[in-house]
C-alpha cells in the first residue's frame, strides 16, 4: 500500500507544481501538437494520482496487490482519458481575433483612397468587429472612387481585388 501512496503523492506534487509553475513546468513531450498529448507531465500526473489513491484503496479493502494495480491502471486510465478530453475541449473554444485574408472574402468595403484604373488605392471594411485596412485594385480595372462601397471578391496576396457594388435605390 505504501507504493500505492507514493505514487498518489508524486500525481499530486506534479499537479500542483504544473498548477503553480505555470506553463514552464511542461515538458512538452507530446506527440499530438494538435491538442493536449497524453505524454504532457499534466497527463501523467492525473494517471499516477488516479493509480495510487485507487490501488491503496484496493490494497485497505483487503484486495491483492495484482488487482489493486489493474483498478488502479483502469482508474489512471480512465481519469487521464477524462482531463485530455477535457483540455481539448477547452482548447476547441479558443477564439482568434486574427483577420485572414479568407475573412475579407466576400465582405463590403468603403474605399478610402481612390482606386486608378490599373492602380491600386486601398479599402476599409470590418471583419471579426474590427475595422482594417487593405490595399485595393479594381477587378475590372476601371477607377473607383473615394467613398464608393465595393464588394471584396479576392484576395491575392495583401491586395483586395474589389468590384464595385450596385447602386441600391
Amino acid at each position: 500500500m505504501l507504493i500505492f501512496l507514493a505514487l498518489a503523492v508524486v500525481g499530486l506534487l506534479l499537479l500542483l507544481v504544473s498548477a503553480f509553475g505555470g506553463h514552464d513546468t511542461e515538458f512538452h513531450a507530446d506527440i499530438d501538437h494538435a491538442g493536449f498529448g497524453f505524454l504532457s507531465v499534466r497527463a501523467f500526473a492525473v494517471f499516477f494520482l488516479a493509480f495510487g489513491v485507487v490501488g491503496a484503496i484496493g490494497r485497505y479493502y483487503g484486495r491483492g496487490t495484482l488487482v489493486s494495480s489493474l483498478l488502479g491502471l483502469l482508474a489512471g486510465a480512465l481519469m487521464m482519458a477524462v482531463y485530455l478530453g477535457a483540455m481539448n475541449v477547452v482548447k476547441s473554444q479558443q477564439a482568434s481575433s486574427l483577420i485572414g485574408d479568407a475573412d475579407l472574402v466576400g465582405h463590403a468595403a468603403r474605399v478610402i483612397v481612390a482606386i486608378p484604373a490599373d492602380g491600386f488605392g486601398e479599402v476599409q471594411c470590418t471583419a471579426k468587429a474590427q475595422a482594417t485596412r487593405r490595399m485595393a485594385r479594381s477587378r475590372a480595372h476601371t477607377a473607383i472612387p473615394e467613398n464608393e462601397v465595393v464588394r471584396i471578391q479576392q484576395m491575392q496576396g495583401d491586395v483586395a481585388i474589389v468590384e464595385l457594388l450596385p447602386e441600391h435605390p
